[in-house]
């Protein structure tokens, strides 16, 4: 065990936090900028250089342990600093499928042709609109009609020319009814007989003529057949004419608008859209010139010019034309619809559910594709779905546009739309735990975030530290309308960052916490009628904080006030000391003492942790245990058999525990009620040990110091109080002004220790020595341990009715009840 001369007592200069607000170059935070880099984060600006610079597409950056408010404003701010290729991706759009119009066409455009192809091809549908009406009903295109009646009608005139003849070769006319019935009647003396002459026919007379009749009608049958096929003809030809009228009107004017796209896939949409609009040219007509039937449809359908012409409009999906540099999206409800878009459904006046390729949405994967995508990792996880198709879309580069609904059971999408390719880098911001379960958890996700960029939540305190957090209150007052901080409050500023980073020569990077005390300061000034915030606003937004939360820790100290909870701040004790121990309440954290007891006697039980027995201790607290054993081994064990049966209890104690912080104060208690050596009661102690009684560092010193202070201060500060604290742990202590005073004034005592001989030597006022010394307090250990062992020996039994094992000689056991292994 590595010994030191002794304890040292520490002077209210090395438990203070000196900053001279006068070298910080600046009167008030209006002299500086706003805080918009990241500071004193080189390891992760280093990671976020590489994953924005390399191009391999999987490696996407996690940005780990970043935390607190303005977060994102600083990654985007800081990607976008290192974006190396400027170029503008495409915009996207949607185009109808002619030939399987539920594949829609994904085609990409130049930056801002998206919109204006949108544009161009609305205004080439209202020109058709107006254009092709006007066009059927000219002078030519009705003269060319005309003819073409006229020629169909006089090949119908000569078919039914040719049943007239049949017909009188028998004695019979024909007449058409307006339906396109055929009536044969017979003749008499060159006139249709009346019906009172038809009545005196004899049977003979109308058998010949139903004879007639049969044969006429079958001639007549092949005279519609012929005159149907004539109308038919004439349609086609008609509807011949109308689209080589139809294309003399839109060949030029889809040429023209194709040559102002120079894309392949466009070259190949617009003959199938040309060919599209002259095979459906009924829909350009004016429901006045339609056919009845169609007119009737469209006006019940109530179809606007939006809904006829559906099949030429453009779905912009991608807009890029504001863009002046690759997109930096950040998507702050990473659901599986605002990542991946989805396929909106309309409900008709049917109640059919029908939807369209116009009815595409894009995510926000769509609108970052060839650029930057920042989420939050966790809310994607928590997700349902979202996590396992962004992984494959990372993995394939591929974007699906795909309805994800939980009622889809009940309706369904055949809406398939091309996929459209993925390029972008995946900034994902995360917890260091979640990065690393995924880790060794998930293969996919080794393979997709290659880049870790990790973010430290303290920096070093040095001449900047001041520049930065007044760099922040400023970036507060341009968006906030906080108020200047003069350089004084700046400086206790900046004690409050190395109190919460619990370090001297540091202070905390986590800027919301910062953030929240400053706002508080500005309040307290405006309450002040200040326009400028000082110092004394910044340390009564503290006090105020502390006073908010600290109602717990004010009935811990009432109950030890009024001994409830029993606690000796004065005098000396055996088997007994003061520990401290911190407990978080999540907004607020503050020391609370305990007291500590031993007990002692004859036996080889060894010692019982009653914590751990009535399982209130923690994994940590145990293993501290086990290492005061090994100490007490080291120490005393080293040429007879460590004997007795000692148990160590926290008093009034009724929650878990955890934690090594304990370990001295244990020790300490342990080895006054063996040596029955009284320890002092007006100082409190706190500090791991390992086993060979060098005093390691704890956490949370400062709220350990505080708490004991107070409490002392509730009772009556008398001079000679005061807390141990491992040496390791002097550049930890960020104290309260009121501690500082107290140790300033010789009221209140903080001492530092290295290993547990100075301890010793100052809770109980006798020298360490050696074991051989029965003078020192080592000595009176080792002698009570010898007396302890001696009685057991004569006994030759343990308090558990065990013999004692002597080393060199067989132990007298009973065999072993257990049955042999097999094969032994």
């Amino acid at each position: 065990m590595t010994d030191t001369p002794q304890y040292r007592a520490l002077s209210a200069d090395e438990v203070t936090l000196d900053i001279d607000p006068k070298s910080f170059g600046f009167k008030t935070t209006k002299e500086l900028e706003p805080l918009t880099d990241i500071i004193g984060q080189p390891r992760a600006l280093r990671a976020l250089d590489l994953g924005t610079g390399i191009k391999h597409p999987n490696y996407h950056i996690y940005i780990s342990g970043l935390v607190g408010t303005g977060r994102t404003e600083l990654i985007t701010h800081a990607v976008r600093q290192r974006v190396l290729d400027d170029s503008i991706p495409d915009d996207w759009v949607y185009l109808n499928n002619f030939d399987e119009p539920d594949c829609p066409h994904a085609i990409n455009l130049p930056a801002g042709q998206g919109i204006q192809l949108r544009q161009e091809m609305e205004d080439l549908i209202e020109q058709l609109q107006e254009l092709l009406p006007k066009a059927f009903k000219e002078e030519d295109f009705g003269k060319e009609k005309e003819r073409l009646r006229q020629v169909y009608r006089k090949r119908g005139d000569e078919v039914f020319d040719k049943l007239q003849k049949l017909a009188g070769e028998h004695n019979m006319t024909v007449q058409q009814l307006p339906d396109g019935q055929m009536l044969f009647i017979p003749l008499t003396e060159g006139r249709p007989m009346t019906q009172e002459e038809i009545e005196k026919l004899t049977p003979e007379q109308m058998q010949e003529i139903e004879s007639h009749q049969d044969e006429l009608v079958e001639m007549a049958g092949r005279v519609l057949q012929e005159q149907r096929e004539i109308q038919r003809q004439l349609s086609t030809d008609v509807r011949e004419v109308a689209r080589k009228f139809a294309t003399q009107i839109i060949e030029p004017m889809v040429t023209d608008l194709q040559q102002k796209f120079e894309s392949p896939r466009l070259d190949e949409w617009f003959p199938r859209f040309k060919q599209h609009v002259i095979e459906h040219l009924n829909l350009f007509r004016d429901i006045s010139d339609m056919p009845p039937q169609m007119a009737q449809m469209m006006a019940g359908e109530g179809q606007d010019a939006q809904q006829r012409f559906l099949e030429y409009r453009v779905n912009v999906v991608v807009d890029n034309s504001q863009l002046k540099e690759p997109p930096i999206i950040v998507e702050d409800a990473p659901n599986y619809r605002n990542l991946f878009g989805t396929i909106e459904r309309i409900v008709d006046r049917a109640g059919r559910m029908m939807t369209n390729f116009t009815r595409i949405k894009s995510g926000s994967l769509h609108k970052a594709n060839g650029g930057y995508l920042v989420i939050n990792l966790m809310d994607a996880l928590v997700e349902p779905f979202v996590w396992k198709e962004l992984k494959r879309t990372l993995k394939s580069r591929s974007l699906e546009i795909q309805i994800q609904d939980p009622f889809s059971m009940f309706s369904s999408s055949a809406l398939q739309p091309e996929s459209i390719p993925l390029n972008i880098r995946l900034v994902a911001m995360g917890e260091p735990l979640i990065y690393h379960l995924l880790y060794l958890h998930d293969e996919d996700f080794r393979e997709i975030f290659r880049v870790k960029a990790e973010f430290d939540t303290e920096i070093d305190r040095n001449g900047e530290t001041a520049q930065i957090y007044g760099m922040l209150v400023r970036q507060l007052s341009d968006r906030e309308g906080l108020i200047p901080f003069n350089a004084g409050a700046v400086a206790e500023l900046v004690r409050v960052g190395s109190r919460l980073a619990d370090d001297k020569k540091k202070v905390t990077s986590i800027f919301s916490h910062v953030a929240d005390v400053a706002r508080e300061a500005g309040f307290w000034a405006e309450q002040d009628k200040q326009k400028v915030v000082k110092a004394k606003h910044v340390h009564q937004a503290v006090q105020e904080r502390i006073y908010r939360s600290d109602l717990v820790a004010e009935k811990i100290r009432e109950l030890i006030s009024d001994g409830t909870l029993l606690f000796q701040l004065e005098g000396s004790e055996t088997s007994q000391i003061n520990g401290l121990a911190v407990a978080d309440l999540g907004d607020y954290a503050f020391g609370r003492p305990s007291r500590l007891t031993a007990s002692v006697g004859v036996g080889t039980a060894g010692i019982i942790n009653i914590e751990r027995e009535s399982r209130l201790s923690g994994n940590t607290y145990d293993k501290s245990m086990l290492i005061l054993e090994g100490l007490l081994r080291n120490l005393y064990a080293s040429e007879q058999p460590l004997t007795l049966s000692a148990s160590i209890a926290m008093e009034q104690s009724y929650g878990g525990i955890d934690g090594d912080s304990a370990t001295v104060a244990e020790f300490l208690c342990l080895l006054s009620a063996i040596a029955e050596v009284p320890l002092r009661q007006d100082l409190a102690v706190t500090g791991s040990v390992n086993q060979w009684g060098e005093v390691q560092a704890i956490g949370g010193v400062n709220e350990k110091v505080e708490g004991f202070f107070d409490v002392c201060r509730a009772h009556g500060l008398t001079g000679t109080q005061g807390v141990c604290i491992p040496v390791s742990n002097v550049q930890n202590l960020v104290l309260r002004s009121d501690v500082i005073d107290a140790v300033r004034k010789k009221q209140f005592h903080i001492y530092a220790i290295s290993n547990v001989n100075q301890a010793i030597e100052l809770f109980t006022g006798l020298p360490a020595g050696e074991i051989s010394n029965p003078k020192t307090f080592h000595g009176k250990v080792m002698d009570r341990l010898s007396e302890i062992a001696e009685l057991l020996i004569e006994q030759k039994m343990t308090d558990t009715g065990r013999l004692l094992w002597i080393p060199g000689t067989p132990l007298d056991m009973p065999s072993d009840p257990r049955p042999p292994l097999p094969g032994n």
